[in-house]
């Protein structure tokens, strides 16, 4: 893909944040942009009125014959999928077809660090970026975190260190793209209703090392065997985080974690503010991450100034957020939780007995697996959103009690519980059946607690 060679190019999805970035950012490099979305223009109002007066947009539709218009390049918007007609005839016929982060990357300066994994993407992102930020280096944090790499690509210099979350929706479509530093976290079932088989999502997600260089540093979870099975293929040099597993650059004990290199205790678990073994085990990647960054700019590598970092990060809203406490119960969102694994490590987190609000959109993983943490650790179950019929059947060995609304849960989640048990939000399925996403889905969770706290929420 030469950009000199390109003029006319089309977004594929209007998405009020990745392709409403997309569309002016070229537009503002000179190019002829047009935008197709399968949604009317009344439900793209707000997309439409961000964008440059210089893009047009075809709604409601989505059909391959609009390529006859002569199109150099299509950028896909990640939660548009592959398989649609456009997109399928736009390869036949021969035109690029990248994602944003693909794109974004033929711009970009300095040092490139991506993160992927099903779970624990955004707290290590932004860990690392915070990390950076305090060891003084001009850092930049994007991607599918929420925030676009094409909106600050042109503010990156050759000392900067740009971070970015990937999700394997954006990695479909990478083809030059090339992280200095990459990392996969760890895989688990996700997103199987988009994806035939697991090794197709597993695939996805390798595409992050696939253009690394032997310099280049590809950070993985040691215990993961998914991972590990796929190392043969990897060019760039490995380091592996673990809890298991004794040979890995970095792990932890049980107390304290441990970085082989300098054979010493490098981090103190309890004095972080982020709860959970998945956020030590999210902390050891970012170590191993922020000591490669240093590496690649000459610096040396102060695990001191590095802990003391982890130590004031104070965390990500909807991920194991404590919003507070009522009559002696701990309230937690956990919105972002939209995996079996996200709920399995928000639940192994628990110190206290729980009342577990769980269900949405089911995204095809297998929720079964579900059953053993909850036996554990969950005193009682109740069941919201579209899964709820699902979700029944599967646990009905727990005696889940279904609610309609989140004033309803929380009612039910009181009369449930007891002074020193936690109510936790962990949905373990997508928020589209209810909310627009998951940040809204736990904003009205923080909102209907305060609502329970001011007595607008009958329980007794």
């Amino acid at each position: 893909m030469d950009l000199s060679k390109i003029q006319k190019i089309l977004i594929i999805g209007l998405g009020p944040r990745t392709g409403v970035a997309a569309s002016n950012f070229l537009a503002r490099k000179g190019y002829a942009v047009v935008v197709s979305d399968s949604k009317d223009r009344a439900a793209l109002t707000d997309a439409l009125a961000a964008l440059d007066r210089g893009v047009r947009v075809i709604a409601g539709a989505q059909r391959p014959e609009l390529l006859d218009e002569g199109f150099d390049l299509a950028v896909l918007s990640p939660g548009v999928p592959r398989a649609i007609p456009l997109v399928a005839a736009a390869v036949e016929r021969g035109v690029p077809v990248v994602s944003e982060i693909e794109l974004a990357y033929r711009f970009a300066k300095g040092l490139i660090v991506a993160i992927t994994g099903t779970d624990g993407k955004t707290t290590t992102t932004s860990l690392v970026g915070h990390i950076l930020a305090a060891l003084g280096i001009d850092t930049f944090v994007g991607g599918n975190i929420g925030v676009p790499f094409v909106s600050f690509v042109d503010r990156t210099r050759d000392s900067s260190v740009t971070v970015l979350e990937l999700s394997s929706f954006q990695l479909e479509t990478i083809d030059r793209f090339r992280p200095d530093v990459a990392a996969i976290l760890n895989i688990a079932p996700d997103h199987l209703d988009r994806y035939a088989t697991m090794d197709e999502y597993v695939d996805a997600k390798m595409r992050i090392a696939m253009n690394q260089r032997p310099d280049d540093v590809f950070v993985h979870f040691a215990d993961d065997a998914l991972i590990r099975s796929r190392l043969g293929a990897v060019v760039a040099r490995t380091c592996g985080f673990a809890v298991r597993d004794t040979d890995a650059a970095i792990r932890f004990d049980g107390s304290m974690v441990r970085l082989a290199v300098v054979d010493a205790p490098v981090l103190d678990p309890t004095r972080m503010r982020i709860i959970g073994v998945h956020n030590v085990q999210n902390a050891m990647a970012a170590i191993l991450m922020v000591r490669a960054v240093l590496a690649r700019m000459g610096r040396p590598a102060d695990d001191g100034a590095i802990a003391e970092a982890i130590y004031s990060f104070k965390g990500l809203p909807h991920r194991m957020e404590i919003v507070g406490e009522f009559e002696g119960r701990t309230f937690i969102n956990d919105s972002k939780a939209t995996t079996v694994n996200a709920v399995e490590m928000a639940l192994a987190s628990l110190t206290r007995p729980a009342v577990l609000i769980l269900g949405g959109r089911t995204k095809g993983d297998d929720y079964a697996r579900l059953n053993g943490p909850i036996a554990q650790r969950v005193k009682r179950l109740l069941l919201i959103g579209e899964s709820t019929p699902e979700f029944a059947r599967l646990f009905a060995a727990h005696d889940p009690v279904p609610v309609a609304t989140l004033e309803e849960a929380l009612a039910q989640a009181m009369r449930h519980s007891a002074p020193g048990d936690a109510v936790l939000y962990s949905p373990a399925t997508a928020s589209f059946d209810m909310f627009r996403n998951y940040e809204e889905r736990g904003d009205r969770f923080r909102e209907t607690f305060q609502r329970l706290v001011r007595g607008e929420i009958a329980w007794t």
